[in-house]
């Protein structure tokens, strides 16, 4: 049976958390982000972007599987309307590939909207890819409600522009 924790992570996590953010990415959005800007994910350019995130003051959750990292949540004030701190939002929130379809996605989601209800917010916020369907069940299936905004994203300095879908959920 595996030893199953869920942690706030520091930046001594940070290429751990980089490395399940690029795996992530690379097998999750093949569908939707072109190859070419995925296969120029690096783990070390990540471990860096997560570094300083996390010496500002994100607050990421880890999931560990004795004492391995094998996923991670990250949530702030919802990004796209900081004046309402009633908002909180969940990031980022992936799980290693190889983990996938084992019940983490929601042990992580549920600590998650936990710690977001602990600082005091009401309702969590995220956005997913409007075509990224296995993510919307996901999300659905924990609850979550479909708003009625969506937005055009830039990843990668053009490599892709794709529509994200806002959900919401009350805590």
């Amino acid at each position: 049976m595996f030893n199953v924790s869920i942690r706030k992570a520091t930046s001594l996590d940070a290429e751990a958390i980089a490395s399940v953010h690029v795996h992530s990415w690379k097998k999750a959005y093949q569908q939707f982000i072109p190859e070419i800007v995925l296969d120029s994910l690096s783990i070390p350019e990540r471990t860096q972007l997560w570094n300083e995130l996390l010496n500002n003051g994100v607050t990421v959750l880890v999931l560990e599987i004795d004492n391995q990292i094998i996923g991670f949540a990250s949530i702030c004030t919802f990004r796209d309307d900081i004046e309402d701190n009633s908002k909180g939002e969940i990031s980022a929130i992936y799980i290693h590939p190889n983990f996938w379809h084992q019940g983490f996605g929601k042990k992580l989601s549920l600590a998650a909207l936990k710690t977001l209800k602990e600082l005091g917010y009401t309702e969590a916020l995220l956005w997913v890819l409007s075509d990224n369907h296995q993510a919307r069940s996901f999300y659905e299936g924990m609850g979550f409600e479909l708003n009625d905004k969506s937005k055009l994203t830039e990843f990668y300095d053009g490599g892709a522009l794709l529509k994200e879908v806002l959900y919401k959920k009350k805590l």
